[in-house]
């Protein structure tokens, strides 16, 4: 059994969001240092995650391997979250996940995906878990070292995917999907339609799902807004946790994924603590 000791962090001191908004000028003080930073230390994380996946691979078979993997890139994680706290430009509340972050596999965590780094927010608290990720994302310096030494699943060939999703959830791994397939594109909000490979694997591997939701204050990262173009500040990200969804015997796997797609698109529709605000409307990003 994989143990799955919790070796990430709490990201928030306190249980409540701070809903005032820095005025411009402090912005601008926080949002520059934190955008230098996360060039700086993703580039150095990238070459360190590179070296040590090149020393360690000789030595360990591919599910240690990728475990060491796991703890590095989760760990990194950690530190670039905590980085980002410490600047002061974003407030993250992601207690509702304490009660989750040990539980054992087989496990399947799916997650809505509003903007690019709601998998480093969940992987830093998961640590030990594995992720289905873009096969394009694999053509990313600075993203495919750390991808490749965790033992990262690519979302195609989709056989491929599901065989290895698969392997993986036998050995009582814990595997991180975003049923959307890519971030949630505004004219499909809530959600973007389900890919099938969600329900197919739980149905596979007869485990459960958890659900977890993640929303933001402004579209930062998301769909249509440049990487340059600073939000409000702080970022503000609150983390939700759902029922656990299962399958169930009497369903195929086409009625499953719309079901799931339905109670994903309800939840993220009526629980978005910041619906309806100004700085999420398409206005905001031009």
């Amino acid at each position: 059994m994989i143990a799955t000791r919790n070796e990430g962090h709490r990201t928030s001191d306190a249980g409540q969001l701070d809903e005032d908004l820095y005025p411009k000028w402090l912005s601008y003080c926080v949002f520059i240092p934190a955008a230098v930073f996360t060039l700086v230390y993703w580039v150095t994380g990238a070459v360190i995650l590179f070296v040590t996946s090149l020393l360690t691979h000789p030595f360990l078979n591919p599910v240690k391997h990728a475990r060491l993997g796991n703890m590095f890139l989760g760990n990194l994680f950690v530190g670039f979250f905590k980085g980002l706290l410490w600047l002061r430009v974003v407030k993250i509340d992601d207690t509702e996940l304490d009660p989750y972050v040990d539980m054992e596999g087989p496990l399947i965590i799916a997650s809505n995906h509003p903007s690019l780094w709601d998998a480093p927010l969940l992987i830093q608290r998961f640590i030990y878990v594995s992720c289905i990720m873009k096969v394009e994302l694999l053509n990313n310096l600075i993203l495919r070292s750390g991808a490749r030494f965790s033992g990262f699943v690519p979302n195609l060939p989709t056989l491929t995917m599901v065989r290895k999703a698969t392997e993986h959830l036998d050995r009582k791994g814990r595997l991180l999907m975003f049923p959307e397939g890519t971030r949630t594109r505004p004219e499909n909000a809530p959600c973007n339609p389900f890919r099938h490979g969600l329900a197919l694997l739980a149905k596979n591997a007869q485990c459960p799902i958890l659900p977890v939701f993640i929303f933001m204050n402004s579209r930062y990262m998301q769909k249509g807004w440049p990487i340059w173009k600073m939000p409000p500040c702080p970022i503000m990200v609150k983390v939700k946790v759902g029922e656990i969804q299962r399958f169930e015997n009497n369903e195929g796997t086409h009625e499953f994924s719309n079901r799931l797609q339905g109670y994903f698109g309800s939840y993220v529709d009526t629980m978005d603590p910041w619906k309806g605000s100004a700085h999420k409307s398409d206005e905001s990003v031009k």
